[in-house]
């Protein structure tokens, strides 16, 4: 996650999960498991039709105002 939107995107899942003075403390290791977390698990089973996909990842930033 780089960037200024993705930074915003840490910081509101950081703390809409409670983990907002953890992102204070800690800023590498909890970034790091947002962006783990925000990966899909794996491919889809074998068989799967081509034309699926998988869901969007949510993006708290879309909600904000601007500032």
């Amino acid at each position: 996650m780089t960037g200024t939107s993705d930074s915003d995107g840490v910081r509101l899942a950081a703390e809409q999960a409670g983990l907002a003075r953890a992102l204070e403390l800690f800023p590498d290791i909890v970034k790091a498991a947002i962006e783990r977390g925000s990966r899909p698990l794996g491919g889809p089973p074998a068989g799967t039709s081509p034309l699926i996909h998988p869901a969007p990842v949510f993006d708290p930033t879309r909600f904000e105002p601007e500032r």
